[in-house]
């Protein structure tokens, strides 16, 4: 029986610098039984050349290549291709996807017969990292990044003086608990800062209202994997800042933001002298140790879907009913499948 291909394709996001699979997890799926494919210069962008992937086992080769011969895709985004573009039945992909804000992207690739295998869908291990924590993993990095970020845009010492004087340290508000958000504060801390970590819910709008205005640096990093986060901070709330202030919104990616007038990709000056920067792509700013993290993950998800050299969708084990979104072409998560059928009765169709 022919062992089947592993196809690792470039990430074509603006300001997305990682790669999927890095060359000191090559072996680990070579070991079962798997060939594996990189897209030329799949790496470059966090520091992993093409021949280091050939140096471990691996192949460089053309785009068209990967997406004609793999028979896994493994990306950190969903890939980015044409509309007409036809997956081969059978093929699988294995990413970050966000299901449940691209059903109609999952309805098209399953009715192509594509197997999606959504990884940000694994729920962390409660009080453990664990190397298949996707998500936690990327937020941990980005929550460091942005906690960095911050401080630059901030432009002042987090710290006060080292002996006496009036200058007090930076007081920082970290909106959510999350991997992101204890990264943030933690980072912000070590730099000198006072702060204050606060629920990303609805119902503690009171405490964020506070918080923002006693606030010199708002880090929000309360995204919900798979739907629209929840405005936390107003405008008004900012302009209840001081002149000088910086608020970082993580979450603004097209489908939503936690920061009222946050942008993604950009940093804006509002009343009366407040910076608002919205960035979700923190994580790219650490392409080395974000992609380090989560081709370790990849490989140790791989050990749970492939055996004897061939993908082995069974249901039955409990990883692979968490993460199995469409198979046989079949919708198998009801979340996505529900939204999928709102849209089509919005749509009024058939």
């Amino acid at each position: 029986m022919a062992h089947q291909t592993v196809g690792v394709y470039s990430e074509t996001a603006p300001g997305e610098r990682r790669v999927a699979v890095v060359p000191a997890a090559v072996r680990s799926i070579l070991d079962l039984g798997l060939v594996v494919v990189v897209e030329t210069g799949a790496g470059c962008a966090a520091w992993f050349p093409d021949a280091d992937y050939a140096r471990a086992g691996a192949t460089p080769v053309p785009r068209a290549e990967v997406f004609d011969t793999a028979d896994i895709l493994i990306g950190v985004r969903p890939p980015n291709v044409a509309a007409t573009h036809r997956f081969r039945a059978g093929q699988a992909l294995i990413c970050l996807l966000r299901p449940l804000c691209v059903p109609d992207l999952v309805r098209r690739w399953a009715e192509q017969g594509l197997t999606i295998i959504a990884a940000d869908l694994m729920p962390p291990t409660p009080g453990h990292a664990g190397p298949m924590d996707f998500l936690g993993a990327q937020e941990r990095v980005a929550g460091y990044q942005a906690a960095l970020t911050a401080a630059d845009v901030f432009g002042r010492g987090l710290s006060g003086p080292a002996r006496g004087g009036a200058v007090r340290p930076a007081r920082v508000l970290v909106i959510g608990r999350g991997p992101a958000g204890y990264e943030a504060a933690v980072t912000v801390r070590r730099l000198g800062a006072e702060v204050h970590v606060c629920e990303a819910r609805r119902r503690s709008c009171a405490d964020i209202t506070a918080g923002v205005r006693d606030s010199d640096i708002v880090i929000a990093t309360a995204e919900i994997p798979g739907r629209r986060p929840p405005v936390l901070v107003s405008a008004r709330d900012l302009r209840t800042m001081r002149p000088g202030s910086v608020v970082l919104d993580t979450t603004t990616d097209g489908f939503g933001r936690v920061v009222e007038l946050a942008e993604p990709g950009a940093a804006r000056v509002v009343d009366p002298g407040v910076t608002v920067v919205g960035d979700d792509n923190l994580a790219s700013r650490t392409p080395t140790g974000a992609s380090n993290a989560y081709a370790t993950g990849i490989a140790v998800l791989l050990t749970h879907l492939v055996h004897d050299g061939r993908l082995s969708i069974d249901l039955a084990d409990p990883v692979q009913a968490e993460l199995v979104v469409a198979h046989h072409r079949d919708i198998l998560n009801d979340a996505v499948w529900r939204r999928i059928l709102d849209g089509i009765s919005l749509a009024g169709l058939p």
